[in-house]
């Protein structure tokens, strides 16, 4: 994806610019919520992680601005705001101007991770001319297979949520042993629903917990719930289920 990351710290900006890019996204910087307007003039973007307190423009009016600017778009581009303290009435605040979720600084990779994978699972609407991936999460499902796998989705849909869980709670507890049989596990469900690009990413998972390689595995998680929410949704679709 093309995230916007509105920061006016350095550092925090620099720190964002570089989890985001270990998630594998493009990454666009703005100082102020004027820049911020000004860069998606210029491209739009996919998601924006928005200061809530920057100089010239806020994060709060920009994102106003930005939701008043898409009125009639059909267009809604998803914003995550970030603060310093977790004050109370913020996320109010934040939900109230147009906002999608929330996040303390300083960021975690984990906690970004999460927050992108509930935008994707909420099914939050790309913005103009990014590329359509949803088709390309999939292989074909054909003949028996395909009407077994239909039987198959709604454990397939609970039992990677669950998964995901557990690798996310094995990791904080860094249980190197658990993370790679889980991952392992995984691999299998996601081979089954012909999920290739995914698979592939378990099987990393996999070889970094047994390596016990902390910034690769905490990367790859990120990468596995983006890619699980993907998935999940074209199962949904592909078995008319809401």
């Amino acid at each position: 994806m093309r995230v916007l990351v509105a920061e006016d710290n350095m550092v925090n900006r620099e720190l964002a610019r570089h989890l985001l890019a270990r998630l594998g996204h493009e990454v666009v910087l703005a100082i102020d919520g004027n820049e911020v307007l000004a860069r998606l003039e210029e491209q739009p973007c996919d998601l924006i992680l928005m200061d809530l307190w920057m100089p010239n423009l806020d994060g709060l009016a920009a994102c106003e601005r930005i939701r008043a600017s898409e009125k009639g778009s059909g267009r809604r581009t998803p914003i995550i705001a970030l603060t310093a303290h977790a004050i109370k009435g913020d996320r109010e605040a934040c939900i109230a101007a147009g906002m999608d979720d929330y996040l303390v600084k300083p960021v975690r990779q984990l906690a970004l991770a999460k927050a992108i994978s509930r935008i994707v699972s909420a099914g939050a609407p790309p913005a103009p001319d990014s590329p359509p991936e949803r088709r390309a999460w999939l292989d074909p499902w054909d003949g028996v297979d395909s009407e077994l796998l239909r039987k198959l989705a709604p454990l397939m849909l609970e039992s990677t949520a669950s998964s995901l869980k557990d690798l996310q709670s094995a990791f904080e507890a860094r249980d190197w042993m658990k993370i790679e049989r889980e991952a392992h596990t995984l691999k299998g469900s996601l081979g089954l629903f012909h999920a290739p690009r995914v698979v592939v990413t378990t099987k990393t998972l996999e070889t970094a917990a047994h390596l016990k390689d902390d910034a690769r595995t905490a990367a790859l998680l990120g990468d596995l719930a983006i890619e699980l929410a993907a998935v999940q949704a074209e199962v949904r679709e592909r078995c008319g289920m809401s």
